[in-house]
C-alpha cells in the first residue's frame, strides 16, 4: 500500500516521544480503556457543540503511551488527529482553524442553552467556564 504524500510527510516530522508503558498490566489495561473512551468522546466533540474535541483527543494519546504503543502509535500517526498534536507538541498554541471552531460551537451551545434550559444560574457557570476556556484559548501565546 503507497502511502500518499501527506502521510509520509506527518510520519517524517513526527518527533513525538515513544510511549512509556505502566508497569502494572491492570493500570495498562485501565489506560486503554481510557484511551479508547477518550476517543469516542472527541470523536463525538466534532458534531456536538460545546464538547471539546482536541482535549479529548490530546488525553487519548497521553493514556495510549502508558497503556499501549501500538494504539499511541495509531493515534499519533493518525492524519485527522497528528497534525492537531503536532501543532501542539512543536508551538504549544491551537490553529487558528481549531480556535475558530471552538468559538463558533461554544457560541452555538451557549445560545442552544439559553433557549432550552430553564434554570439561569446554572446556564451562566457553563457559559461562565465556556468564557474561560476561549480566554486561555485566545490568549495563549
Amino acid at each position: 500500500m503507497k502511502k500518499s504524500e501527506t502521510e509520509q510527510q506527518l510520519n517524517s516530522t513526527m518527533s513525538l516521544q515513544q510511549p512509556k508503558l505502566a508497569k502494572s498490566w491492570l493500570i495498562r489495561c485501565i489506560c486503554i480503556v481510557l484511551a479508547w473512551l477518550c476517543l469516542g468522546i472527541g470523536s463525538l466533540g466534532i458534531i456536538v457543540p460545546g464538547l471539546p474535541t482536541f482535549d479529548f483527543y490530546f488525553l487519548a494519546a497521553i493514556f495510549a503511551a502508558k497503556g499501549s504503543a501500538k494504539l499511541h502509535h495509531w493515534i499519533v500517526s493518525n492524519r485527522f488527529i497528528a497534525p492537531i498534536l503536532q501543532h501542539w507538541q512543536h508551538h504549544r498554541k491551537l490553529q487558528m482553524r481549531v480556535k475558530i471552531l471552538s468559538l463558533l460551537s461554544m457560541s452555538f451551545a451557549a445560545i442552544l442553552m439559553i433557549m432550552t434550559i430553564p434554570h439561569p444560574w446554572a446556564v451562566g457557570i457553563v457559559i461562565m467556564i465556556m468564557v474561560c476556556v476561549q480566554c486561555w484559548i485566545w490568549f495563549r501565546s
